[in-house]
């Protein structure tokens, strides 16, 4: 469960840090990377929380319910 919730604020923080730099960062003249670099920061944001979605599906609410009574 601490993954999931390590991976969820990371995710969100990436994310977080991509808006800021697109929309606060705007002087022009810079190389490629630098533009690219909020997109790539929102996928993998996407990605860590997509991960986290699926174990959530598959292993997390196992985990909370434990095991089957009788």
């Amino acid at each position: 469960m601490l993954a999931l919730t390590v991976g969820v604020l990371a995710g969100l923080g990436g994310l977080a840090l991509g808006i800021i730099v697109l929309f606060a960062d705007r002087q022009g003249g810079r190389p490629w990377f630098y533009w690219i670099a909020p997109l790539l920061a929102f996928g993998f944001a996407g990605m860590l929380i997509q991960l986290c979605v699926a174990y959530w599906i598959k292993i997390g609410r196992l985990e909370v319910r434990g095991r089957p009574k009788e």
